[in-house]
């Protein structure tokens, strides 16, 4: 009974650290992203500084004024973009993997029940029609489902490139890195 297991928790165990390889990587681009940001937060800072300086008028003080939050908010604005996008990429990534797993597993066991049903007695055809309809159409569901999901997170990307288009002045995204093996 041992090495019939030992296969499936060797084979989750594996599963795991791939996983935690992804999420560590993750960590590493949004921390990565932060500092980046606030080089760029810091070099806004000293420039709107010197600006300040420079003002003689109350006039130019109210534009210098919107002009500075305006940036302030572009700024913002690129940075949280970014930081959506490192979000997505990441749930992009998770979602591969766990489709990778999960297809693994889904095919097994439809495997296995095409395996019993063969093995099932005689006079139980209708039954075993019942369920090879039953589980046809789970996969068609799931295969629609996956579409659905797709469309969305293609959706999503396109919001984000336009947000970022009138973003001028942000951190850039870190390089993306493999998750470690």
């Amino acid at each position: 009974m041992q090495n019939q297991i030992k296969p499936q928790v060797e084979a989750s165990m594996q599963a795991a650290f791939e996983l935690a390889n992804l999420s560590f990587a993750q960590v590493e681009r949004i921390t990565e992203l932060t500092l980046e940001q606030a080089k760029v937060n810091a070099e806004l800072a000293q420039d709107q500084l010197a600006s300040v300086l420079d003002v003689k008028d109350p006039t130019a003080a109210i534009e210098l004024l919107k002009a500075q939050l305006e940036t302030s908010a572009k700024s913002l604005a690129g940075f949280a973009a970014t930081a959506f996008e490192l979000g997505q990429q990441f749930q992009a990534e998770a979602a591969a993997f766990a489709e990778g797993h999960f297809d693994q597993a889904h095919a097994a066991a439809n495997k296995a029940i095409i395996d019993n049903l063969k093995k099932a007695p005689e006079g139980s055809e209708a039954a075993v029609q019942a369920v090879k309809t039953a589980v046809e159409a789970g996969n068609k569901a799931l295969a629609e489902a996956r579409k659905n999901a797709k469309k969305t997170a293609e959706l999503a990307q396109e919001g984000i490139a336009k947000l970022k288009e009138h973003a001028p002045k942000v951190a850039k995204a870190p390089v993306r890195r493999k998750a470690r093996a």
